[in-house]
């Protein structure tokens, strides 16, 4: 069921259009949504007879839609924010609740309670969370089962929680591609044995690999991308960056260019865009912000 990239369905009370935060701290614009009117309706006079209040459908929410399976033409648009800024107070101001919230989190930190306190508090407010965490030991480890009591105690409070989540073990894994037990065959046997787990113990949980575009990019002649693909999963992420910068004199690139390089590799399933960005060119306020509105 492929998601067409250049397709928009509003979903819910609006999808919220905000910037995409990113672990890999690349300066962002933030992107700008109208505000919306209130509508005044004016008072009935006391003495007309009241009329039959029509039922109104609930709006739909974005995890409960996903739950369902993704129709090919709809895209859930998020954000992450920053630990220390309010995501409710943020989502007032912009007058409509995100349909993602991406989060990231750490196993040195001992934070496998915040994760799934985030997922819990995003799907009680209408949200889809995607939430990333990397394994506690080596990708060979995790993928022959010597952290599986761990990965237990993600998966199995995850299952009881009343949505679907998008779940990320070690998004951008070929940062981390180095010494023994960590190549790319690793990382994929490691997704593999977490979907097996997740279809046995966490069935509203979906395993989200999320790689780099730089993997897919056809100017890299010393990465096969096959190697980081994995086919087993229900989705396939990516994070994609504009490498422009009024600085640095590489190529603007659009999101779809990018986009596509990518799909010529992993054609059919759902995307996931784990992050992306511009950066931002002082000298042409909005140029960014445009970049982002064009992806979308």
């Amino acid at each position: 069921m492929p998601i067409r990239r250049r397709d928009l369905l509003s979903v819910g009370v609006a999808l919220g259009a905000s910037a995409a935060a990113s672990a890999c701290r690349v300066p962002r614009d933030t992107a700008v949504t109208e505000p919306v009117a209130p509508t005044t309706v004016p008072a009935e006079p006391r003495s007309s007879p009241k009329p039959t209040p029509t039922p109104k459908a609930p709006l739909a929410s974005p995890a409960a839609l996903f739950a369902n399976s993704t129709p090919a033409g709809h895209l859930y648009y998020g954000a992450s924010v920053p630990h220390d800024r309010s995501l409710p107070k943020w989502e007032s101001e912009l007058g409509q609740r995100l349909a993602v919230h991406r989060s990231y989190f750490t196993p040195q930190r001992n934070e496998t309670f915040q994760l799934i306190s985030r997922c819990r508090d995003d799907l009680v407010r209408d949200r889809l969370p995607h939430v990333s965490m990397k394994p506690v030991g080596t990708w060979e480890e995790t993928a022959f089962g010597q952290w599986d009591d761990w990965l237990r105690e993600i998966l199995v409070p995850l299952s009881r929680l009343d949505g679907p989540v998008l779940f990320t073990l070690h998004h951008e894994p070929e940062n981390d591609a180095v010494g023994v037990g960590m190549m790319s065959a690793d990382f994929v046997n490691m997704q593999r044995h977490l979907i097996e787990m997740a279809a046995q113990v966490a069935t509203n949980v979906v395993i989200a690999p999320i790689l780099q575009h730089w993997t897919f990019d056809p100017l890299r002649a010393d990465r096969n991308p096959a190697e980081w693909i994995v086919p087993e999963a229900e989705v396939t992420g990516l994070d994609l960056y504009n490498p422009w910068s009024p600085t640095n004199g590489k190529t603007w690139r659009t999101f779809a260019s990018k986009c596509d390089e990518f799909r010529a590799w992993v054609p059919d399933t759902p995307l996931v865009i784990g992050e992306y960005g511009c950066r931002t060119d002082l000298d042409n306020p909005g140029l960014a912000a445009t970049w982002m509105r064009d992806a979308v």
